[in-house]
């Protein structure tokens, strides 16, 4: 409105009044900024550190238990099964990528406002892989202590929770899936974020 109103033959008053209203508007959106990465970063944060905490008290109580045998005291039971492997590596990388997230949002509370803008979609990320890690661990510990007789059972579990990250993926996606549809060629992804 400022500029509206300025004197054109003033053309050092209206480049500064410019100059005013551009860094307002910069200070005004970096600060709407810090306080939308702080309650994300709050959020996010108890998500990564309950995934660690799943993630951990799963390592110690193994599927299966330990052995009691002579030899083998403390040993995982189930230890050659290649479902308790892929067990324990998809336990593990939940716990490393939810621990990272968490470490990051405590880095984040940094005044780096660059770093606040770009933080966000590593962190989504590194959530998401957790995310899928831990169903992954869940639907392998439960294939590992099945019985045989219940095979179809197991491979229906870990048909299921395979397709419980892909099913919250496009139900969290749906509104801008559904705005794609609508529109058509005229759609311009550019102008969203769906990272």
């Amino acid at each position: 409105m400022l500029m509206l109103k300025a004197n054109p033959q003033h053309t050092g008053s209206i480049y500064n009044l410019h100059r005013k209203a551009k860094q307002e508007a910069t200070n005004a959106s970096r600060k709407d900024a810090k306080s939308l990465t702080q309650i994300y970063t709050t959020n996010t944060s108890l998500v990564a550190i309950l995934i660690t905490t799943i993630a951990f008290a799963a390592a110690f109580t193994l599927p299966g238990g330990y052995s009691n045998g002579a030899g083998s005291e403390g040993l995982p039971v189930m230890s050659r099964k290649v479902a308790f492997q892929a067990f324990l590596i998809s336990d593990t990388l939940a716990m490393c990528s939810s621990f990272a997230v968490a470490f990051i949002c405590i880095m984040a509370r940094w005044e780096d406002y660059e770093f606040l803008v770009y933080y966000r979609s590593f962190t989504k990320k590194l959530m998401w892989f957790a995310y899928v890690a831990t169903t992954t661990a869940f639907s392998t510990g439960l294939y590992t202590v099945l019985p045989p007789h219940l095979h179809w059972l197991a491979i229906a579990i870990c048909i299921t929770v395979a397709l419980l990250p892909i099913l919250t993926k496009l139900l969290g996606e749906w509104p801008v899936l559904s705005l794609r549809f609508r529109l058509g060629k005229t759609f311009n992804s550019d102008l969203l974020d769906i990272v």
